[in-house]
């Protein structure tokens, strides 16, 4: 009996290989333009290849984005977990490594950005979720910090959560403008300036020795980003 498990493992690669053409022609043309069939010629397949894996182009996007959530959140939690105790530090190395991740592969940063995604209510969706996520990983972070009385430095009450979607909402902002190319700065140079305002808007002290410097490269292992 022929073991199913080559043959599995060729589609896994056939659907990492689709998904790889859309994210990037996605990222070239926007959601709304996209066409199944250009997405089918960047993948080198028939039409009706691409539809046997995906059977619209909402489900094509669904599964881009879907993707890229597990990609990040992989990786951010290996960042978290090598940052060590310090709910600061590791805060930071959620933000530096969701920068670096993104930086290192633009085409997720534009598929990720909402003028990208045009007419797609459940691509927004889909985002919004991955957003959320972080926010409430963040806001864990600063709540704990302000239980060790980490954060130093507020001159007045914090509100974690806010605070949280102010972070990743400005984080995301800039990723946004930079991926479109309205900023033409590389994010080595953005994020540290970035980094600066988010920390002292916490209250948290900005000791060299005590928090990562700029954008911080972690190992990264996943093969298809």
């Amino acid at each position: 009996m022929v073991s199913s498990q080559p043959r599995q493992a060729r589609a896994v690669e056939r659907r990492e290989q689709l998904l790889d053409a859309a994210a990037q022609v996605f990222a070239q043309r926007g959601y709304s333009d996209a066409q199944m069939d250009e997405i089918a010629a960047a993948a080198d397949t028939s039409k009706g290849g691409l539809y046997f894996h995906f059977p619209n182009k909402e489900a094509l996007i669904a599964a881009v984005i879907g993707r890229a959530g597990d990609i990040l959140r992989r990786r951010v939690s290996r960042a978290m977990t090598a940052a060590g105790n310090d709910p600061v530090v590791r805060a930071d190395a959620a933000l530096a490594t969701l920068v670096d991740t993104l930086s290192a592969h633009r085409s997720l940063a534009r598929v990720l950005a909402a003028e990208r995604l045009g007419s797609s209510v459940a691509a927004r969706e889909r985002v919004a979720e991955i957003e959320d996520e972080y926010i409430a990983l963040i806001a864990s972070e600063l709540r704990e910090a302000l239980a060790m009385g980490r954060l130093e430095h507020l001159d007045g009450p914090l509100d974690p959560d806010l605070t949280a979607r102010a972070w990743v909402g400005m984080v995301r902002s800039m990723l946004s403008a930079w991926a479109a190319g309205r900023v033409s700065a590389p994010l080595d140079r953005i994020y540290p300036e970035l980094r600066r305002l988010l920390l002292r808007s916490a209250g948290v002290p900005l000791e060299p020795h005590t928090l990562n410097k700029g954008v911080v490269r972690y190992v990264q292992t996943d093969r298809h980003c």
